[in-house]
């Protein structure tokens, strides 16, 4: 491996390592040459690590992510090893109890406000926030939105330190090719985000849209499961020809778009401490933000940063036409006034001073001189051994029986109070297999028929009747209990199988759902042949008129007065006419069965009758009792091993859980009364001006 520099050894566990990753741009590019730098990549990544830097891959899997952090953490010894995602939270917690390795090492940052995690993601965090030694929220909105039990109980450990900025590689990227702005100076509107529903990009299009102004032009930078959706939005509006979407691009060239657009918005519904918006301040461009807590954590610092409701449309739009009414040089100005707060306030440099000394406070909390690397095959304390908790757990073992009953009772009352859900199921056989044998072709087609008719019981042209019979108010919401596939052993067979809140519907809702299945299958099959059946009846209907009418004139004409030859002639056409007649009706016959007749293999019948199950599927009774008990043992566990340590030395952090006021925290510091300037906090030193000449 490359010779790396001396002094503190950190390992970062991140998600993956990427070009547009935070914290790998923020945390460990810039501190290259003043730390020893690991980074664990639970993902595969694309990015080739610079020399210096330790860089192990998982392949996305718990066992593969579990052999690279056991990798990373016999490699070397490090200072911390620092966590930045609930997931990965979880698995080095993991891989930590199973090695009896010590977590006094161990530092996780909060990227997020609280609310804006996903269930399963705050379970995580709970046992994270208990567990951790060393907790760090990004931002003071994102320490204000835990919850006030949750800030109590762990808040000794927990900690902010803001986002930053680096904004000397902002400097560089703009002193490269400094200028990237249109040859006519079109208002650039520029938007950096993740194109998901949290970030609402939809706002953004509808308030430029409502702008109304053909010299302006807007620019979407990101991806995500919205893209297709907002490309299309974008070419059904009135303003497609000015919205350019330009995917993932290179780090490097988002700055040099942000440095030549005239404002940026975000109409971001959540957010930790948003690195995007900061970059874009970094990079002298004005910003428009939704007025989120996390947003007005840095308008409370930073001048002229309009503020808009969320998913207020109009008030975006009248926000952009403010900043428009601006003459260049006021814009300049007031980017170059945003840019230098976010030098001064939240640089990456001023982030990571305040990161070293976490660090290094937590190397003394270890008992280890400063500057000397932790043992990374040093035995756990005392205090982490697993016999002493269980010690603990038995000495305090009412507190755990009533933690632990408390748990399944709360399990038990969340079953109570969910709605129940019966599940029913029918079978549909595609095919005449069972009144007699069939041909290979008739079977294959009845196989390939089969995913089809299983695809068309979720969709509209089904569902709809059956919702408006009475099952649900429409049939977007009836898709979600509806759920239909090809059997595995007979592909003949459609299986159909709905969820309902009592037996007796989801019973009707099956055979609803099977019986227009049957009707649509029919009707399909039958419309282009019922069409060319009845053409062709009326035609020969037709014929056999015709051929009659002309019977009945030769017959006429047969009587004792014509001449012999005359007489042969006119028998002779009138045997003729009857042949003709006779193959008309047997042609008539066969089109007459045609029409009420299927074509082999496309048949569709029911074959089992719906039948629901005699109990709820959901909720799993069991299941969340066992939980809540699991869930309450666990705490009982993480307060005796809390009560069995010495308290945690806090790090100094006068930036500990503050609030930003006119430039500085209110409130009192953990180690004094009076509250300390954030500027005396993160000196983030002024870089060059990198806003647009």
């Amino acid at each position: 491996m490359n010779d790396r520099p001396p002094g503190l050894s950190v390992l970062h566990v991140i998600v993956r390592a990427g070009a547009t990753n935070s914290q790998y741009n923020e945390h460990c590019l810039p501190v290259l040459h003043e730390r020893r730098i690991s980074v664990v990549s639970l993902f595969p990544t694309d990015v080739e690590p610079p020399d210096g830097l330790w860089l192990f891959q998982g392949d996305g899997t718990v066992r593969g992510s579990i052999r690279a952090l056991r990798s990373a953490l016999a490699a070397d010894q490090y200072d911390a090893v620092h966590v930045h995602a609930p997931a990965s939270g979880v698995l080095t917690l993991l891989v930590y109890l199973r090695s009896l390795r010590s977590r006094r090492d161990l530092v996780f940052t909060v990227h997020n406000s609280w609310q804006n995690f996903r269930r399963r993601n705050r379970a995580f965090l709970y046992l994270i926030l208990f567990l951790y030694p060393t907790v760090v929220m990004c931002g003071a909105a994102a320490h204000q939105s835990l919850p006030r039990l949750l800030r109590g109980l762990v808040g000794p450990r927990l900690s902010v330190i803001p986002n930053g900025v680096d904004v000397e590689r902002v400097d560089r990227a703009i002193d490269e090719k400094p200028d990237m702005s249109t040859p006519n100076h079109q208002f650039t509107v520029a938007s950096v985000n993740r194109l998901i529903p949290l970030k609402d990009p939809s706002t953004v299009l509808q308030a430029f849209a409502r702008v109304n102004d053909s010299s302006t032009r807007l620019v979407f930078v990101g991806d995500g499961p919205l893209s297709d959706r907002l490309r299309a939005d974008v070419l059904a509006s009135s303003v497609y020809g000015q919205v350019r979407l330009t995917g993932i691009i290179p780090r490097d060239d988002v700055y040099r778009l942000l440095n030549t657009a005239d404002v940026f918005v975000s109409a971001s519904g959540g957010e930790g401490l948003p690195v995007a918006v900061l970059e874009a301040m970094a990079c002298g461009c004005p910003v428009i933000l939704s007025d989120i807590p996390p947003h007005r954590e840095i308008a409370n610092v930073a001048p002229g940063v309009h503020l808009v409701g969320v998913r207020d449309t109009q008030g975006f739009a009248r926000a952009l036409r403010r900043v428009m009414a601006y003459v260049p040089a006021e814009r300049r100005e007031l980017g170059q006034r945003q840019r230098k707060c976010v030098a001064e306030l939240f640089s990456v440099r001023a982030m990571n001073d305040t990161y070293r000394e976490l660090y290094m406070q937590l190397m003394e909390r270890n008992h280890k001189p400063k500057g000397q690397p932790a043992e990374a095959d040093r035995p756990a304390p005392e205090g982490d051994d697993i016999g002493q908790l269980l010690s603990r757990m038995r000495a305090r073992l009412g507190t755990c029986i009533t933690l632990t009953v408390l748990g399944g009772l709360a399990g038990f009352g969340y079953a109570q109070v969910q709605a129940p859900e019966f599940q029913a199921m029918t079978s549909l056989i595609v095919g005449d297999v069972i009144g007699g044998p069939a041909d290979k072709e008739a079977l294959d087609a009845s196989a390939s028929l089969a995913a089809t008719y299983a695809d068309l019981a979720r969709r509209e042209p089904v569902l709809r009747p059956v919702a408006e019979s009475g099952f649900a108010k429409s049939w977007q919401e009836l898709q979600r209990r509806v759920h239909a596939q090809v059997g595995d052993k007979n592909p003949q067979l459609v299986q159909v199988t709905v969820l309902a809140p009592t037996a007796h519907k989801a019973d009707e809702l099956a055979a609803a759902v099977a019986d227009q299945v049957v009707t649509m299958s029919r009707d399909r099959g039958n419309s282009k042949r019922s069409r060319f059946a009845n053409q062709q009846l009326a035609r020969i209907e037709d014929k056999i008129t015709a051929t009659q009418e002309r019977m009945d004139t030769v017959e006429g004409r047969l009587n004792p007065d014509a001449t012999p030859r005359n007489a042969g002639e006119l028998a002779d056409e009138l045997l003729q006419l009857e042949e003709t007649l006779d193959n008309l009706e047997d042609e008539y016959a066969d089109m007459q069965q045609l029409t009420g007749a299927d074509p082999d293999g496309a048949k569709v019948a029911i074959l089992e009758h719906s039948y629901p199950s005699r109990t709820a599927l959901r909720p799993d009774l069991i299941a969340l009792v066992a939980a809540g008990a699991g869930t309450g043992l666990a705490l009982a566990a993480g307060l005796a091993y809390l009560s069995g340590r010495r308290r945690t030395v806090r790090v100094d952090g006068s930036w500990a859980g503050r609030m930003y006021a006119n430039g500085s925290y209110s409130g009192p510091g953990p180690g004094g009364p009076e509250p300390r300037l954030f500027d005396d906090l993160a000196p983030g030193g002024r870089s060059r001006q990198g806003g647009r000449s």
